[in-house]
């Protein structure tokens, strides 16, 4: 049966979406109820699965970085075994059993060319269901999944809840020493299964003195190294399908039609990619209806784009690192994101 979130817990997650790691005393007022109040509802919201806050690098921020998406064709009914292993290798950012078209979609980040090469022509294939592959690499990442917002909040909650988020945040300032690459990914780590992970908290992890961790994560969060992302099982939002279009673009197109889709609620992914399908966006949307309302409008806004196939996600079993069940709730196991080269930019 599908668990539908009351609006004071979608307001809840709105509002984490905006500043994921504002304290409960300063979002009590902005919401309507007590800090105690909501401390115990994200219990609630996070014990049954039906949000998380994740970490993980920025984007294309790492020297030499690769981020890809691989088809996979494997044949549904002996690709257990496969789908297990790819959700344990943290590689495999995200994966989506499509429709059509091919039976598994992979988002894949490495530190490097060769290390995608080495998982899509030795690794892959050493699993008998793998009966092909089809690789695009990803040379411009435009919008991810953090960007995506609920609608539960007017415009004055959120412009408060924003602004929570500026309190003491001066980009650019000096770092602490101790903050190391090294230091820089271990935070990430801890973060990447908890993103409101307290210092001490993450100090007790990692053995280490609170007061540094706290002065560490202070300059990682403002480094604006790391992304924050509070995510919501999909089955429990009004917007419970994903749709994939393919498209094929112009290069010099791609700004022009990116700035378009940026005006739709909906977008949860666009990337331009190499291959004949040189231009990926994906949605979120409320019903199959709206898949065909939706490619219209973007057909008219954007006449040069050729769409080559849509495809709907029939079900998510990772997303950024975190399992998901066949309802779409997270299972409490993550792989930490990020290769051992990612470095702090600056």
């Amino acid at each position: 049966m599908r668990e539908v979130l009351t609006e004071s817990e979608l307001a809840l997650i709105h509002a984490l979406q905006v500043t994921p790691r504002a304290s409960w005393s300063d979002l009590a007022p902005i919401l309507g109820t007590t800090a105690a109040t909501l401390a115990r509802r994200w219990q609630s919201i996070t014990e049954r699965g039906l949000a998380w806050i994740t970490a993980y690098p920025a984007p294309l921020t790492g020297s030499g970085s690769i981020t890809a998406i691989i088809e996979v064709n494997c044949g549904r009914a002996d690709s257990a075994d496969l789908v297990d292993a790819l959700v344990r290798d943290p590689r495999v950012v995200s994966i989506e059993h499509a429709a059509r078209g091919r039976d598994l979609v992979l988002t894949v980040q490495t530190s490097t060319l060769d290390e995608l090469s080495g998982l899509v022509l030795d690794e892959l294939p050493g699993f008998a269901t793998v009966q092909s592959t089809q690789t695009h690499t990803c040379t411009a990442l435009h919008v991810e999944g953090s960007r995506w917002r609920l609608d539960s909040l007017d415009s004055t909650q959120l412009s408060a809840i924003a602004a929570l988020g500026r309190v003491g945040d001066k980009p650019g300032s000096t770092r602490p020493e101790s903050l190391t690459d090294a230091v820089a990914r271990s935070l990430v780590g801890e973060l990447t299964g908890n993103g409101r992970a307290s210092a001490p908290e993450i100090a007790s992890a990692l053995g280490r003195p609170a007061s540094s961790v706290r002065r560490q994560l202070a300059a990682l969060l403002r480094s604006r190294a790391v992304v924050l992302r509070c995510e919501v099982a999909q089955e429990a939002t009004r917007w419970p399908i994903t749709v994939t279009w393919w498209c094929r673009l112009p290069v010099q197109a791609h700004h022009e039609v990116v700035e378009i889709l940026r005006a739709r609620p909906e977008l949860r992914l666009c990337m331009s990619l190499t291959g004949p399908a040189n231009f990926l966006v994906s949605m979120w949307v409320s019903s199959v209806p709206d898949i065909l309302r939706l490619q219209d409008w973007l057909e008219q806004r954007a006449p040069d784009l050729d769409v080559l196939e849509s495809s709907v996600t029939l079900r998510s079993r990772k997303r950024m690192g975190w399992e998901l069940r066949a309802d779409g709730r997270a299972t409490g196991f993550v792989t930490s994101l990020g290769g051992s080269s990612w470095t702090l930019p600056g």
